[in-house]
This record gives C-alpha cells, sequence and structure tokens, in this order.
C-alpha cells in the first residue's frame, strides 16, 4: 500500500484532497486508479487509510475509511547540526529521520561550509518527507530555519539534557551520559560541520550547560557523528518509548 502525505488542512471531514508534488507521484508515476485503497500521513501523527474516489490533473480525492492518532512520545530529540557539504547533509537529513528525529537545526558555526539558498531549504524538506513516508512515520520531523551557533546555544535552557560531541573528550561517553538520565525527556545533540568545533565553541556550550561528550577512540566524519549521536540515544531510550 503506497503511503502520500497530506497536510492536516486538506484532510476535511471523510475526504483528503491530495495534490502538488504528491498527486503527480499518485497520478502519473504510480498510475493509482479510483477505487485503489492507499495510506496517508498528514504529518502530524494521523494516519489514515483511504479509498481513491476520484482524481484529474489537479487533485485526487480520497475517502477515508479508518482513522488512527499516535501520539508523538519522548524523549524529544534535536539535532543541532553544523552545516557540511551538501551531499552530506541530505544523507544526514534522510537517516536521522529514519530514526527518529524530532527536530533538526541546520547551524552556522565557525567551520560550516555552506549558505543554504531556499531552493536547498525545500529541497532538505523533500528529503525528509520521502524518508518519513519510506519509514512509516506518523509524524514529520520539524527542520528549522537555519540559525547561528550562538543562538542555538540560547535554546539549551529548553532541553532535559544537551550534549556536544567534541572529538578531544575522551572521558564522558554519550552512552555513559545518557544511561545517567535515563527519563530525559528532551535532548539537543549538537554536531560540528567538516573540522568539527573551535575551542572557543567548545567552551561557550560547556558554558550553556552542553556536556562534551564522545563517541568513541575514533574521529568520526560529520555524517557519521550526526547519524550515530541519533542512533545511540533512541537505542538507549526505547524502554523509555516502550513504556
Amino acid at each position: 500500500m503506497h503511503t502520500f502525505y497530506v497536510p492536516p488542512t486538506q484532510c476535511r471531514g471523510d475526504i483528503a484532497t491530495i495534490t502538488g508534488s504528491e498527486q503527480h507521484h499518485l497520478r502519473n508515476v504510480l498510475r493509482t486508479a479510483p477505487g485503489d485503497t492507499i495510506r496517508i500521513i498528514d504529518g502530524k501523527g494521523n494516519v489514515y487509510i483511504a479509498v481513491v474516489c476520484n482524481t484529474d490533473a489537479e487533485e485526487t480525492q480520497a475517502k477515508i475509511m479508518h482513522h488512527e492518532f499516535h501520539p508523538q512520545s519522548p524523549p524529544f530529540l534535536t539535532l543541532f547540526l553544523g552545516l557540511p557539504k551538501n551531499d552530506k547533509l541530505a544523507l544526514i537529513l534522510q537517516k536521522t529521520t529514519e530514526l527518529g528525529v524530532t527536530q533538526i537545526v541546520p547551524m552556522h558555526s565557525k567551520r560550516s561550509l555552506q549558505k543554504p539558498s531556499q531552493n536547498r531549504g525545500e529541497r532538505w524538506r523533500r528529503v525528509m518527507l520521502s524518508a518519513t513516508k519510506q519509514c512509516k512515520r506518523p509524524w514529520l520531523p520539524e527542520l528549522a530555519g537555519v540559525q547561528k551557533f550562538e543562538d542555538c546555544l540560547g535554546q539549551v535552557e529548553a532541553f532535559t539534557l544537551s550534549l556536544i560531541f567534541w572529538e578531544n573528550e575522551t572521558k564522558q561517553h554519550i552512552k555513559t551520559v545518557l544511561r545517567g538520565a535515563p527519563k530525559a525527556e528532551s535532548i539537543a545533540l549538537f554536531v560540528g560541520p567538516e573540522g568539527g568545533f573551535s575551542d572557543t565553541e567548545i567552551n561557550a556550550a560547556t558554558q550553556s550547560g552542553c556536556i562534551p561528550v564522545t563517541l568513541g577512540s575514533t574521529i568520526l566524519r560529520t555524517e557519521t557523528a550526526a547519524i550515530a549521536g541519533v542512533a545511540v540515544a533512541a537505542y538507549e531510550y526505547s524502554s523509555f518509548l516502550a513504556e
């Protein structure tokens, strides 16, 4: 059964209206026809099973036959990501979405390598939407606008636990810190771009309440660190999620 994204405003009563790129994919790529059953998500926890009623070049309407709501469960994982090269960022967005990240905040830090355009931001959103549909997540992660490192540090107090990955940290492993805070409802993970964070940035982060952590004895590429960090946090809190 194919999955399609429909914004909440286009799911009214028992009718869902599919438009835009989702409509193109449904009608012109998959050749979905009236009578076919489809799965619909609105990115806000609602999952619908619907039957296609009619379709034309502009929109498809589907009658909702079944509806389930899946509440979002803690821990809420926010990835503050120092902007890497474009090809690496798409991979990070895709894989961390699959792993359950709640929010991704692209971040300008001292060693960031790009300044994205508006078109690039739209492409990032498409990558995350595709990953959400592929792994059948009911919630679409939030993609924030690009922010300065200093502004991101100003948000640390809103999180139960904030960790910053640093290649020079040798004592505090991410696993140990996470297990020391087993009921953290919201976690911020700070990952640097190629070249990592500067010493000045690490000092500012620790003064703001971030805990420097390591993922192991080897130095990881930025895309590996981001994906591994989210995966470890999701694994360590899997029992919390099951409660």
